[in-house]
């Protein structure tokens, strides 16, 4: 079991305050440098999907999930641990976060081919900033 440095979900939750100032501050910082209202929304805008385009598609974030806790693992017991996935799906997924280098795979020849994933220091990164959000979601308010 990963140790995330919280001894429960209530501590990472009232964290969540912390992390929204921090943001501000950095969004207030980052707004200075534009000459004007409509350059620094159209910037922001691009950043934004920028950042969302490494989460796109259904299963991205169970397979980082997975892999995070896994550390490292084969195709099958990949598919083992997100069940309802389909074979092409999660195939286009691993292809996809390895584009991104969220992940990273290694074929293992010795025998029969299988192909080892293991989340990267990026991935792993990713969702450490993934995991506020995921427990903001699970927050008794919020299941309304």
């Amino acid at each position: 079991m990963v140790n995330l440095g919280f001894s429960n979900f209530k501590e990472l939750i009232q964290m969540i305050p912390s992390i929204q100032q921090t943001a501000k501050i950095g969004i207030d910082r980052y707004n200075d440098i534009f000459p004007d209202e409509q350059t620094r929304i159209n910037v922001e805008i691009k950043f934004y999907q920028k950042g969302l385009k490494l989460l796109k598609g259904k299963w991205t974030i169970d397979i980082l999930c997975s892999l995070f806790f896994l550390k490292e693992a084969y195709y099958n017991e990949l598919k083992g641990h997100i069940p309802k996935i389909n074979t092409t799906i999660l195939t286009d997924r691993l292809r996809f976060l390895e584009k991104q280098k969220l992940i990273s795979r290694k074929v293992n020849s010795k025998g029969k081919i299988r192909v080892l994933y293991k989340i990267t220091e990026y991935g792993e990164n990713l969702f450490l900033l993934l995991l506020p959000f995921l427990f903001y979601t699970i927050l008794p308010n919020n299941n309304k």
